[in-house]
C-alpha cells in the first residue's frame, strides 16, 4: 500500500507542477503585457514592468492555486485512469475514498505552501510592487531600498515608513527648514492616521523646535500634524488587503472597528485568505470524479476542458458571492464557506455514484 501511495503522490506532484508552471507563466505574461502599456509614463521603464511581474508572482501563484490544483489532479488521475492503473488499484483493495485520502495527503504540501505564502511572502512583495510602480509612474517621491518613502514639500522634507501592522503609517518624520536652509522643526510620530479630510493625526509625537534662544523638546501623546502629503502621494501608501498577512489583517480589522470605520472588505479578505488552503483541498477532491465512472471514458482533452470550466466557474462564483455578500451585509463566513460546501457535497455525490 505504501508503494501505491507513493506512486500516486509522485504522479499527482508531476501533474500539479506542470499545471502550476503553465498557468503561472501564462498569467504572468498577460500581466507583463498589461504593464508594458504603462512604460514611458513618468520614470516607469521596461525593467520596472518585469520587476513588478516578479514581485507579484507569489500572489499570482496563490490566486491560481485552486484552479491549478483541480487541473493538475484531473491530468494526473486521468492519465492513471486511461492506463487502467486506477482500476487495478481498486482491484487490489484501494477504494475510491482511500485514493481520495492519498490525493489530499499529497496535496497537503501545496495547501501548507499556499498558507505560508499568504502569511509571510505575498504581503510584503505586493506592497513593494505597488509602491515601486506608483512612484515610478507618478514621480511623487522617492523610495529607498529599505522601503522608506521620502518626499519634499517646499522647505519641508517628509519621511514615511509603512506600518508593519497595517494600522495606518508608522515612523513618520517631518524636517522643516527656513529659507537659509537652517533647521526649524523636527516632528516624529510612532503611529499616524490619515483622516478623511486629509489631515494627519499622530500618536506618540516628539516635536523638536530650533530657535535663536535654544532647542525645545516636546513629547505629546497625540497631535494634529496638518496635511503632509498630496492625495496622490497618500494613495501610494494606502493599504490594501493583499498587503497584509493574516495576523496583521486581523489587527487592522480590530483597529478599524475601534475607530468606527467599515471593516467588511478586510473581514472578507481575512476569511478568503484563511480558507484558501481549504479551497485548494476541495478542488483536489473534486478532481477525483473526473477519473471514475463515465468521466473515465472521456478523452483527455475533453476532461481537461471540463475541469478548466469547472475551476474558472468556481473562481468567479466565489468572487461574485463575496462581493454580493458585502452589498447585502452577509457575514463573510457564509459567502466564503458556501462555495466550498457546494463543491465538496457535489464531489461526494459523484463519488458515491461510482460503481
Amino acid at each position: 500500500m505504501k508503494i501505491l501511495t507513493r506512486y500516486i503522490s509522485v504522479r499527482l506532484a508531476v501533474g500539479w507542477l506542470l499545471v502550476f508552471l503553465i498557468m503561472t507563466a501564462l498569467f504572468s505574461f498577460l500581466e507583463l503585457v498589461s504593464q508594458l502599456d504603462d512604460v514611458g509614463e513618468g520614470s516607469y521603464q521596461v525593467k520596472d514592468a518585469f520587476l513588478y511581474v516578479a514581485y507579484t508572482l507569489p500572489g499570482r501563484v496563490i490566486s491560481l492555486a485552486a484552479v491549478s490544483s483541480l487541473l493538475g489532479g484531473v491530468i494526473a488521475l486521468g492519465t492513471l485512469a486511461n492506463s487502467d492503473e486506477l482500476l487495478a488499484m481498486r482491484s487490489c483493495g484501494f477504494s475510491v475514498f482511500k485514493i481520495a485520502r492519498v490525493v489530499l495527503y499529497a496535496g497537503s504540501v501545496i495547501m501548507l505552501g499556499v498558507l505560508l505564502l499568504a502569511q509571510f511572502v505575498v504581503p510584503s512583495l505586493e506592497q513593494q510592487a505597488k509602491i515601486n510602480r506608483e512612484l515610478a509612474i507618478s514621480g511623487e517621491g522617492v523610495l529607498l531600498s529599505k522601503g522608506s518613502f521620502w518626499t519634499r514639500d517646499n522647505n519641508r522634507y517628509i519621511n514615511v515608513r509603512s506600518s508593519s501592522s497595517g494600522a495606518g503609517l508608522a515612523d513618520v518624520s517631518v524636517y522643516e527648514f527656513d529659507e537659509q536652509g537652517k533647521p526649524v522643526k523636527c516632528i516624529t510620530s510612532a503611529e499616524t492616521e490619515i483622516l478623511k479630510n486629509g489631515e494627519w493625526h499622530g500618536r506618540d509625537v516628539r516635536q523638536i523646535t530650533f530657535s535663536n534662544t535654544g532647542i525645545s523638546d516636546d513629547l505629546r501623546p497625540s497631535m494634529e500634524m496638518g496635511v503632509l502629503l498630496k492625495r496622490k502621494q497618500a494613495e501610494i501608501l494606502s493599504i490594501t488587503p493583499d498587503m497584509l498577512s493574516l495576523d496583521k489583517l486581523y489587527q487592522y480589522i480590530q483597529l478599524l472597528q475601534q475607530r468606527g470605520q467599515n471593516a467588511d472588505q478586510y473581514r472578507l479578505a481575512l476569511w478568503q485568505k484563511t480558507t484558501l488552503p481549504l479551497k485548494v483541498g476541495a478542488m483536489m477532491f473534486f478532481s477525483l470524479p473526473f477519473a471514475f465512472g463515465r468521466a473515465r471514458e472521456a478523452n483527455p482533452g475533453r476532461r481537461v476542458t471540463l475541469g478548466a470550466i469547472v475551476g474558472i466557474s468556481y473562481y468567479y462564483f466565489d468572487q461574485a458571492l463575496g462581493f454580493t455578500g458585502l452589498l447585502l451585509g452577509l457575514h463573510p463566513a457564509v459567502t466564503t464557506l458556501l462555495p466550498l460546501a457546494i463543491i465538496v457535497l457535489l464531489a461526494n455525490w459523484l463519488l458515491f455514484r461510482v460503481p
